[in-house]
């Protein structure tokens, strides 16, 4: 059974019993003050017609016989005198003598009373009797009580139908108190359904301060609990998809370096100094990618900002770099051009180069056969621009680059393997640095990328 039919059976129950409890105890006690008073009434009248009968027979005491009946009927108010030998009996029209036996077992000290009915009325009669002399006289009071009976069923007869009413009133109240109370919690139960179905932005609508309104409240905080681990949840299920497509980019520019290199001794008889030259990039470019694995975790999976930056030597990293992409560069016709000012930068330095590779690995995607590096040295900035010649973006494309998953030319992106996630790791890295990239563009022109970074100046002499 639900909770709104428990609650408007069981307040109606109770109701109910309440008010046949209250009409009970009212009716009855206001029938018992009745009959109460009623006695009281009948003891009084059956002293004063015995105080009556008494004297009519002490002032007719020489002449007591048949004819003093007429006189003391009018005297009694119509009480009928029977003789019987040595004894008087006098009582009412309407009670003979053998419907009344107790009044033959009393003395002159009591009276005796009890409730008859005679036909369709109910009496209380009060009996006793006197001795006068020779003879015992009997007297007999009865006292119609009808209107109180009458009364106590048109007072039952009242109360059933103020109950009726009450209880219908009263049923409606409860079955509008039932649904305030229980069309909250309805509300809550399809929110709880909706938020396991998925939607985890459901909410109540509080416009209570009651307690129902503290549990709507309390409900929401749940519910926003919930979505903030569901989110928590969905975003580090995110940040893992992110990192394996962000690490399996990365994998590309190290392991064509490597590829390029062994494929460069491979087919090449080359002179030791080469082979060596060859062998140390294939093993920096092996260093470097399993550095990078881990810091790409922290970056992407930890959300790590707290990157350590060191001073390195700006010619000496573009070298790096570009020695890193020279057997790609060969394979594809592309010429790198470094212009790069003497000094010394703050980077992470496996961190740093992934940034180059990706801004070069973009401008080659863009179908650039001249990319330009240059390095120039400000007051308080050491700005390096990353330029190439390729099909360039529209200026409407700009602000959306660094979206991760975003790109430009969605067919190309997929024909050349892209994930849309390369400058986005741009954006990251170099906020790292504590920059953000610049982009200047035109279509068929090609495009710029400038990013500036923290430095000192290295005097000539250095």
């Amino acid at each position: 059974m639900r909770l709104f039919a428990k609650f408007f059976l069981c307040a109606t129950l109770v109701i109910s019993i309440a008010l046949l409890l209250l009409g009970y105890l009212l009716i009855t006690f206001s029938h018992e003050s009745a009959i109460n008073r009623e006695t009281e009434r009948a003891l009084n009248q059956f002293q004063r017609e015995k105080f009556t009968v008494q004297a009519a027979i002490i002032s007719n005491a020489d002449a007591i016989g048949t004819a003093v009946v007429p006189r003391m009927l009018v005297e009694l108010g119509e009480l009928p005198v029977f003789f019987d030998g040595s004894n008087v009996f006098i009582h009412s029209y309407t009670l003979p003598p053998a419907e009344f036996p107790p009044i033959y077992n009393i003395s002159p000290t009591t009276r005796t009373m009890q409730f008859q009915t005679i036909g369709s009325e109910t009496y209380i009669v009060v009996g006793g009797m006197f001795h006068h002399e020779h003879f015992a006289v009997y007297l007999l009071i009865a006292t119609d009580i009808g209107d109180i009976i009458a009364q106590r069923e048109q007072m039952t007869q009242n109360f059933v139908r103020i109950y009726l009413f009450t209880l219908l009133i009263g049923m409606v109240i409860i079955l509008i108190l039932s649904a305030l109370l229980t069309t909250p919690i309805n509300k809550m139960n399809k929110a709880a359904a909706k938020i396991a179905r998925g939607r985890y932005d459901e909410r109540l609508h509080i416009s209570r301060d009651d307690e129902i309104g503290e549990l709507s409240s309390s409900f929401n905080l749940m519910a926003d609990a919930v979505e903030d681990k569901i989110d928590a949840l969905v975003e580090n299920a995110r940040q893992k998809e992110d990192f394996v497509a962000n690490f399996a980019h990365e994998l590309k520019t190290p392991l064509t370096s490597v590829i390029g290199y062994a494929d460069m001794i491979y087919q090449k008889t080359l002179p030791p100094e080469q082979v060596k030259e060859a062998a140390w990039y294939i093993l920096n470019e092996g260093l470097r990618l399993e550095a990078l694995s881990l810091k790409l975790m922290d970056l992407i999976v930890l959300n790590r900002q707290d990157f350590i930056l060191e001073e390195m030597d700006a010619t000496g990293l573009f070298d790096d770099i570009s020695g890193s992409l020279k057997p790609m560069f060969e394979d594809k016709g592309i010429s790198l051009q470094l212009n790069i000012q003497p000094t010394y930068i703050k980077v992470e330095y496996d961190l740093f180069k992934t940034m180059i590779f990706n801004l070069i690995d973009n401008a080659v995607k863009a179908g650039g056969k001249k990319i330009k590096i240059s390095g120039i040295q400000n007051t308080c900035y050491y700005s390096i621009v990353v330029s190439d010649d390729g099909r360039g973006m529209p200026k409407g494309e700009l602000s959306r680059i660094t979206e991760a998953f975003y790109t430009v030319d969605k067919s190309r992106s997929r024909r050349q393997h892209g994930a849309g996630i390369g400058l986005a790791l741009v954006a990251r890295i170099a906020e790292i640095h504590g920059s953000t990239p610049t982009f200047n563009s035109a279509e068929n022109v090609g495009t710029d990328v400038k990013i500036d970074l923290q430095c000192k100046e290295v005097t000539a002499g250095k």
